[in-house]
């Protein structure tokens, strides 16, 4: 079982690396260019669909000029129903402190001109980052491109301990991974490295452990997930925090510090847990791998003494026919 000390240590340097993280220019940068980019309503996703297959990011032609991104000559914009608002002037009726309609001693009513705002729609247009040129967009969580000591070893004792099965396919929309508590499956993306395929699968594995008819926030699943996956991760002795520091710091950007720091003393116990059976599942896998070692040499031993008896035999046949032809 791992010092629980060690992990508290773990949770602590999370914190650490997520404030710093928080206060970096990149992650500035990051924040800035997210919110240019918008949530677009179920009718106007179909409409950029419908018009582009395969988009990425869309944002307005000011938006990508504020990215220093810029829409390429010719390029044709993708048709949305966007909300305006309108100012206009009315007269309203004035009234006393009873309710009561004022009017002149003409018996005309007493008005005032305000003002009210109104929602319009019209049509603007987007483009896709595929139609722009210019600067590459801030970026955090840069995928790990490392290749991992006892990969297998790792893989399969993870695989073996998962509660659901573990798959390799095609996922789209850069997503490394998921969890599927309806299919119990967890499917991993095709083509990562082996830092990334252990440091997402221990995330996976702790979604499907924590999770499954959870009431918790998306924020909260994620952070506790990522959190298991970096805590577990340096116990198997790979350096995951750039990601994992820059994927909480992205999920918990509007909550206060003290809010994660709640978050990560409720899955030490879990992180505690999925290295304990790992544990257990790879002394499993080195007995196993053991007795095969023995066993191959055992036989490579008696294939050698049976090529050996084997060949002493010939001699000693050739031997005889020499004998016998002589004597003759």
């Amino acid at each position: 079982m791992p010092d629980n000390e060690k992990i508290r240590e773990l949770s602590a340097k999370i914190t650490d690396g997520v404030k710093k993280t928080f206060e970096g220019d990149n992650f500035k940068k990051y924040l800035n260019s997210v919110s240019l980019f918008h949530d677009y309503s179920m009718r106007n996703t179909m409409l950029v669909l419908m018009q582009r297959e395969n988009v990425t990011h869309v944002a307005g032609y000011q938006s990508w000029k504020k990215l220093n991104r810029f829409v390429k000559r010719g390029e044709k914009g993708i048709s949305i129903i966007a909300p305006t608002t309108v100012t206009v002037k009315k007269e309203k009726s004035i009234y006393d402190d009873y309710g009561n309609e004022k009017f002149t001693a003409a018996g005309n009513p007493v008005t005032e001109q305000v003002k009210e705002t109104c929602i319009n729609f019209t049509v603007a247009h987007v483009y896709d980052i595929s139609q722009t040129d210019g600067e590459p967009l801030p970026e955090i969580c840069r995928e790990l491109q490392g290749d991992v000591d006892n990969y297998e070893k790792i893989f399969n004792a993870l695989k073996s301990i998962s509660p659901y099965k573990v798959v390799f396919e095609r996922i789209e929309n850069d997503t490394k991974g998921y969890c599927s508590f309806e299919n119990k499956k967890i499917a991993l993306n095709l083509g990562m490295s082996e830092e990334q395929i252990i440091k997402t699968l221990i995330h996976e594995f702790a979604h499907a452990v924590l999770h499954k008819a959870s009431d918790k926030s998306q924020e909260q699943k994620e952070i506790e997930a990522e959190s298991v996956a970096y805590i577990v991760s340096d116990f198997l002795g790979l350096e995951t925090s750039g990601y994992s520091f820059d994927y909480i710091a992205d999920w918990s950007r509007d909550m206060q510090l003290g809010e994660l720091q709640q978050i990560l003393d409720n899955i030490q116990s879990s992180a505690n847990e999925i290295i304990h059976l790992l544990q257990e599942e790879m002394k499993s896998l080195e007995k196993v791998q053991d007795q095969l070692i023995g066993e191959t040499e055992n036989l490579q031993n008696r294939l050698k003494q049976a090529a050996e008896k084997s060949i002493e035999l010939k001699n000693e046949k050739g031997l005889d026919l020499f004998e016998k032809s002589h004597i003759q």
